[in-house]
């Protein structure tokens, strides 16, 4: 797998090197060596694999790897955990509206605050990495989208804990909402 991927890369796959590949491989095989012109070619061959001028499409290209280790040598990170506790909170979120909305109390408001928070960070945050890519926006904008993402949830959850604690709640916010009726035509 490391050769093939080697294989694929841009100084492998460029036109001085298959070029320099081919009169290696028609050269006679009894022919003697010329130093000198070897150390010249070795050198050219060198610096075009040593040559950093390259599109940003093919960089981003170059640096996307399949291979489970490297990407776990590179990260440390168990993305199933996440995984498994993002959809945990979406099995949690389930019974919960309802039995906030039953009951109305801190304790339950406070729950559902945090899940539907949680919730929805996860959500726009794979929208943020999923559409916002640096190979078409730059590297800046997806920066500034994740910490966009960053400052909405941060401030979906300050306001929600700030009706829990000084308001009604969100339930007893929602119940009121529902009970408002369409105005009447007299």
């Amino acid at each position: 797998m490391a050769f093939s991927m080697f294989l694929r890369t841009s100084a492998c796959t460029s036109r001085i090197l298959s070029q320099h590949m081919t009169r290696l491989g028609t050269q006679p095989a009894l022919k003697p060596i010329d130093t000198q012109r070897t150390i010249a070619t070795i050198n050219s061959l060198k610096n075009t694999l040593l040559k950093s001028e390259t599109t940003p499409i093919l960089n981003s290209v170059r640096s996307f790897r399949t291979s489970v280790v490297r990407r776990s040598a590179e990260k440390g990170h168990d993305h199933s955990k996440l995984w498994v506790v993002e959809r945990l909170t979406s099995v949690l979120l389930v019974p919960l509206i309802p039995i906030a909305l039953i009951a109305p109390n801190k304790v339950f408001d406070s729950l559902l605050a945090i899940l539907v928070t949680a919730h929805s960070f996860w959500g726009l945050e794979a929208i943020a990495v999923d559409y916002v890519r640096a190979s078409i926006f730059g590297p800046v904008i997806p920066k500034i989208a994740i910490g966009l993402v960053y400052l909405i949830s941060i401030a979906t959850l300050g306001g929600l804990f700030y009706v829990i604690t000084h308001d009604i709640g969100i339930a007893n916010s929602i119940r009121q909402f529902w009970a408002i009726k369409s105005g009447q035509k007299a």
